[in-house]
C-alpha cells in the first residue's frame, strides 16, 4: 500500500480527482440550493395566496391559519385535510407535473443532468492521466526498440519516485549491461583476431627454419654427420621455441579472456620466491649469476599461489637474461603500510624512456639484444596474471642501470 501511495502517478490522479470532486460538489450544492430556493419561493407564495383568500372573507381565522402555516398542524387536521383534498385528486401520489409547487422546477431531470455533466470532467481527467501513462509506455517501447537495434544511448528518466522511475532505472541498468556485453564480445573478437595473427606471425619464422633444415637433410644424402647434427640441434631449438610460445599464448589467452578462476588464498610470498630461486638456479649458474632475496619474513598475500609463481618466475628469468655475467638479481619483499610489494631488479642494460610504455605490450621486443630469441610474451602474460589477481605491476629503469619491476598487492585484513 505504501508503494502505491508514494507512486507519483497515483498522487497526480488522486490529487486531481479530489480537486475535481470538490469542484463538482460545490457546483451541485449551488444548483440544488437554487432549485430548493425556487421551490421555497413557490410554497411561500402559495401559502400567502391561500391565507389572503381565506382571511379576506373570515378575518377571525388569522391566528389559527398563521399558527398552522408557521408551526405546523396536528394529525386530526392533517387527516381531515387529506380526505377533503383527495376528493379533488390532490394526494401524495399525484404526478409532479400536477403539483403547482413543483410543476415548473424539473428537479429530477435537472439533478440527473447535473450528475451526467459531472461525469464529463472525471472522464477528461482519466483521459488526460492515461494519455500521460501511455506516453511513458511508448517511451519505454521506443527505448527498447533502440536497444534491439544496438543503440544503447537512449536512457529513461529515473530521478523520481514511483514504478516508472524504478522501471527506468532497471531498464538503464539492463541497457548498460547489454552494451558492456556487446563491447566485451567485440573486444574478445578483436583479441582473438589479433591473437591468431600474432600466433601466425610468430610461428612463421621457426616453421620456415624447420622446413629449410628438413629440405637440406632430405635432399642431401651425403651430408656430413656434423652438419646433420647441427641441423637437428637447430630444429630441436625451434621446436622448443614453438612449444614455449604456444603454451605461453594459450595461458595469456585464457587469462585475458577471463577463462581462469583464480584460487585466492593466504600465501607466504617468501615461499614462492624460494621456489623460484630453486627453479632458476641452473639458469643463473650458466652465467655465474647470483639471486639475492631480501625481506618477506611474516608477509602474507591473498593470491593464487600457482599463477603468482608463474608471474614471479617470468620476471626473475627476464632479469637473469638481461643481467651480465657474474651479475646479481635482487628480489626484495617490502611492507609499505597499506601494501605489500615484491620488487625484482636486475643489473642489465636498462630500458630507454621511450620503451617503458610498451614493455608489457604483447610481442614487443624492447631489449632484444640481450634476448635474440625472445618472443615478447612473458611480460604481457605476467601483467595479465598480476592484474587478474587484483594487483598492479610497474617498471622503472634508467639506461645502463638495470630495470626494476614492482608487483604490489593491497593488504587484506584477516
Amino acid at each position: 500500500m505504501n508503494e502505491v501511495i508514494r507512486n507519483p502517478e497515483w498522487k497526480s490522479v488522486f490529487t486531481k480527482f479530489i480537486l475535481v470532486q470538490l469542484g463538482l460538489a460545490v457546483l451541485i450544492y449551488v444548483v440544488i440550493n437554487q432549485q430548493i430556493q425556487s421551490i421555497n419561493e413557490t410554497v411561500v407564495n402559495q401559502h400567502a395566496a391561500f391565507v389572503g383568500q381565506v382571511l379576506s372573507k373570515q378575518p377571525q381565522l388569522e391566528a389559527q391559519l398563521i399558527h398552522t402555516i408557521t408551526q405546523g398542524t396536528d394529525q386530526q387536521d392533517l387527516k381531515l385535510g387529506k380526505q377533503i383534498l383527495s376528493q379533488y385528486g390532490y394526494t401524495e401520489h399525484m404526478s409532479i407535473q400536477d403539483q403547482p409547487v413543483l410543476s415548473g422546477t424539473a428537479l429530477p431531470g435537472n439533478t440527473a443532468l447535473i450528475f451526467f455533466l459531472c461525469g464529463i470532467p472525471v472522464l477528461m481527467l482519466i483521459f488526460w492521466e492515461y494519455r500521460k501513462l501511455f506516453s511513458r509506455i511508448r517511451r519505454v517501447t521506443h527505448a527498447a526498440e533502440q536497444v534491439v537495434e544496438g543503440q544503447f544511448n537512449t536512457l529513461l528518466p529515473e530521478s523520481k519516485e514511483g514504478d516508472f522511475s524504478a522501471l527506468g532505472h532497471s531498464f538503464n541498468m539492463m541497457a548498460g549491461r547489454l552494451n558492456h556485453s556487446v563491447d566485451q564480445l567485440k573486444q574478445e573478437k578483436t583479441f582473438l583476431s589479433h591473437l591468431l595473427t600474432d600466433i601466425s606471425h610468430q610461428l612463421k619464422t621457426p616453421l620456415a627454419s624447420l622446413l629449410v633444415f628438413n629440405e637440406n637433410m632430405l635432399h642431401d644424402p651425403h651430408m656430413k654427420k656434423e652438419v646433420r647434427t647441427t641441423f637437428l640441434e637447430r630444429s630441436r631449438q625451434q621446436i622448443e621455441r614453438m612449444e614455449w610460445l604456444i603454451i605461453s599464448l594459450l595461458k595469456l589467452a585464457r587469462v585475458e579472456a577471463g577463462a581462469i578462476v583464480f584460487q585466492l588464498q593466504s600465501i607466504r610470498p617468501k615461499d614462492i620466491i624460494e621456489s623460484t630461486v630453486q627453479t632458476l638456479q641452473p639458469l643463473a649458474e650458466q652465467k655465474k649469476q647470483t639471486i639475492i632475496v631480501q625481506g618477506g619474513e611474516g608477509m602474507l598475500l591473498h593470491a593464487d599461489e600457482e599463477w603468482l609463481t608463474e608471474a614471479v618466475i617470468n620476471l626473475t628469468k627476464n632479469a637473469l637474461e638481461h643481467s651480465p655475467v657474474s651479475g646479481n638479481v635482487y628480489i626484495t619483499m617490502e611492507d609499505e603500510g597499506l601494501f605489500h610489494s615484491i620488487i625484482i631488479r636486475d643489473e642489465g642494460e636498462g630500458i630507454r624512456p621511450e620503451q617503458i610504455p610498451h614493455v608489457f605490450t604483447r610481442f614487443y621486443l624492447g631489449r632484444s639484444n640481450a634476448k635474440p630469441h625472445s618472443t615478447g610474451v612473458g611480460l604481457s602474460l605476467t601483467k595479465s596474471i598480476i592484474e587478474g589477481l587484483g594487483g598492479t605491476i610497474s617498471v622503472s629503469s634508467e639506461p645502463g642501470e638495470g630495470a626494476e619491476f614492482r608487483i604490489t598487492f593491497m593488504k587484506t585484513v584477516y
